[in-house]
């Protein structure tokens, strides 16, 4: 089990990740809507469509469900599980990289977040591109 979870580390690190942010939205919901989050003046209109749901239940319950289908997959050895487990997730780390580029970008609140969300895009699409098959390293 050790070996595997050294095979396929990324994929484990994008699990556990993706599930952790999905428990953290559960637990603080709307928090981007607090004042001590988004100081005033409230988001604009481009802010608010690019990124109003990165803190509602169902983003949160999809994170949950990528990280557990992309960990199932790395614990059970399963190619299926491990490429859908990055389906789900991709869209999602993209959403969070682009509102978090229009706040922090095109917005007076100024917040390197979406650096930090593109670079885990950037993992994941090479995570993606070497795949998870079984392949002699």
């Amino acid at each position: 089990m050790l070996k595997r979870i050294g095979k396929y580390y990324s994929h484990l690190c994008f699990g556990l990740a993706s599930l952790l942010a999905g428990v953290y939205v559960f637990f603080h919901l709307n928090y981007l809507d607090s004042i001590e989050v988004t100081p005033p003046p409230p988001p604009g209109f481009a802010e608010h469509v690019a990124f109003g749901t990165a803190d509602d239940w169902w983003f949160a319950g999809l994170l949950v469900i990528g990280g557990i289908v992309l960990l199932s997959g790395v614990l059970l050895d399963s190619i299926t599980l491990r490429n859908a487990g990055m389906i789900i997730i991709a869209p999602l780390f993209g959403y969070l990289a682009f509102g978090f580029m229009i706040r922090g970008v095109f917005d007076i609140r100024f917040n390197l977040t979406w650096v930090f969300a593109s670079l885990a895009i950037a993992l994941l699409i090479g995570t993606a591109m070497r795949g998870g098959g079984r392949r002699n390293v």
